[in-house]
């Protein structure tokens, strides 16, 4: 495949750009009434912290007052990883066993010693609803009071709407890798091949590629387990939108569609779908007449695509594509959403969405058709909205023609 080259040396955000992110959610927190912001999904963790590739099963919450510096409430289990792989310092720790000074067994408790100690007239604390576990928020609540928590999800995704350039930096770097990924796919995928070799081939070129964008980086995990490496083959599999891989033997003439959506590198999400075709039989001309229209498809909903432009009409352009097709109910998903930071940073390019494009928004664009007894196909790329219209950041020629 051609090298991306605007691929340079590594560049992660400083100190100075965590600062920045944090800043910036002090003032939303002061405008929205916030008094404490504690978040613990992991996409979270990373934009304020740079805090990547620890398990999130234990929870570890970040702790934000109106002023000054964040903190985490840590599991002791992830405290050492925490302090070896950002600044951000470990206030409380919590141990799953007794101890001689009795320190915290729960997270929830730990997190209440340490609200209790930096902010005890605090009467709103906000949580992340949509990436904190249910089963945590309510064992917060149940010992800070639910009268005092509340949903600080809408505040904390529009603090991820817009990228910054050493954002884009990173994300161009995960556009690089689904590339070479792509490219191993294709070389795999034969008549007589099962599904999960080719995401085994995914996968590994992902690992190796992000090997070589790191170089001797110590402690960036090489591979995240946050990437779909969805592959499906046939009529049927590739009329659901994500077969993952399976046991079935892919045929002549007929099609495969992939799918390298998620945070390839470093944590930064990406979108990157693509159909190819098996072996060298032609394909049906109906199954044709789906690929061509979801090209065409992404190809309208592209050409909208400027500042000041509302999501819903993104997603009208694809839908009225599709809809010349005469196919009976061919969706089963939105044409896109806003990535980069995380999988979905909150925009979404469905109907009637009054969001209004702005230049350094990331989104991926991917409307899928899907028809029972012919197949389905979807082009997906990842797409930066400049002042002037937009820049496809994944390699957009790359397997448009099959």
């Amino acid at each position: 495949m051609i090298e991306n080259s605007k691929i340079s040396n590594v560049k992660f955000p400083s100190n100075a750009d965590y600062r920045e992110r944090i800043e910036r959610a002090q003032t939303a927190m002061k405008q929205g009434g916030i008094d404490v912001l504690c978040v613990s999904g992991f996409d979270y963790l990373r934009f304020f912290t740079g805090l990547n590739g620890i398990p999130i099963g234990r929870p570890i919450w970040l702790v934000l007052l109106q002023d000054g510096a964040p903190a985490f409430v840590s599991p002791r289990s992830e405290a050492k990883e925490i302090r070896a792989r950002c600044s951000t310092p470990v206030a409380v720790e919590w141990v799953e066993w007794e101890e001689p000074v009795p320190a915290p067994m729960t997270h929830q408790d730990a997190l209440a010693k340490y609200i209790g100690e930096v902010a005890p007239d605090a009467r709103v604390i906000g949580l992340d609803f949509n990436s904190a576990w249910a089963l945590n928020i309510e064992m917060v609540k149940q010992v800070l009071g639910t009268e005092r928590i509340k949903d600080a999800t809408t505040m904390l995704r529009g603090l991820l709407a817009l990228k910054k350039p050493i954002v884009i930096d990173g994300i161009r770097r995960g556009t690089d890798i689904v590339g070479h990924q792509y490219t191993a796919c294709r070389e795999v995928i034969a008549p007589g091949v099962p599904e999960w070799q080719v995401t085994l081939a995914s996968v590994t070129t992902a690992i190796k590629r992000n090997a070589e964008l790191l170089d001797d980086d110590v402690e960036q995990p090489r591979f995240w387990p946050h990437q779909m490496s969805m592959v499906g083959s046939g009529p049927e599999r590739t009329a659901r939108c994500h077969c993952s891989g399976g046991g079935r033997i892919m045929q002549d003439g007929e099609h495969v569609q992939i799918c390298f959506c998620g945070q390839v590198f470093c944590g930064y999400g990406v979108c990157f779908d693509r159909p190819i075709a098996v072996g060298s039989k032609p394909l049906s001309a109906k199954l044709r007449k789906v690929l061509d229209v979801a090209r065409e498809a992404q190809e309208a909903a592209l050409a909208k695509i400027r500042p000041g432009v509302a999501a819903g009409d993104v997603h009208s352009a694809a839908v009225q594509v599709i809809e010349r097709g005469g196919w009976d109910r061919p969706f089963l998903h939105r044409t896109g959403r806003g990535i980069g930071y995380s999988d979905w940073d909150g925009i979404e390019l469905k109907a009637n969405s009054p969001v209004k494009l702005e230049a350094g928004m990331v989104l991926s664009v991917e409307p899928g058709i899907y028809v029972d007894g012919i197949g389905g196909a979807r082009f997906g790329d990842t797409v930066l909205v400049t002042e002037i219209g937009y820049e496809v950041l994944t390699p957009f020629g790359l397997g448009r023609h099959i």
